[in-house]
């Protein structure tokens, strides 16, 4: 795991505010797509990686093998990364196949666990981490 300080802390705060405000207003579809972003930069944060624009699937490839180098016997949360992006995908697709409103009513039960998931990964990634919390990263939202 790497120690890249992240000077974008105001950034990540406005945008867990924004998935609160979302997840309140009941406005899904951004609520998930937040956290999606919001995780790809904890994912960035925390992870070192040879390419500096790497894809979702390139940080989850990453954190599988600092998982194998420290001989984790549990690839904790590397399914759930791969769940998380395929479900991201999905939505999309079902966004212009069956439009805003079915889709967003659709995605709710996505979007809250995606605010656990998020929650829980930044709690994982803050025990090898402690840095997580000063990078803008929070469990409070």
């Amino acid at each position: 795991m790497a120690t890249n300080p992240t000077h974008n802390a105001p950034v990540v705060q406005d945008n867990e505010s924004a998935v609160a405000r979302s997840l309140a207003e009941g406005n899904f579809l951004q609520t998930y797509l937040l956290l999606h972003a919001l995780t790809e930069s904890l994912l960035r944060a925390v992870l070192t990686h040879d390419d500096d624009r790497p894809s979702f699937n390139d940080l989850i490839n990453a954190y599988r093998m600092f998982l194998d180098q420290n001989k984790y016997p549990i690839p904790t949360f590397v399914d759930e990364l791969v769940q998380f992006n395929r479900r991201r995908n999905r939505i999309v697709h079902q966004l212009w196949q069956k439009g805003f409103t079915l889709t967003n009513a659709q995605t709710e039960p996505a979007a809250r666990a995606a605010v656990m998931m998020y929650g829980l990964l930044i709690e994982w990634f803050g025990t090898f981490d402690d840095s997580i919390a000063k990078k803008g990263l929070t469990l409070s939202k």
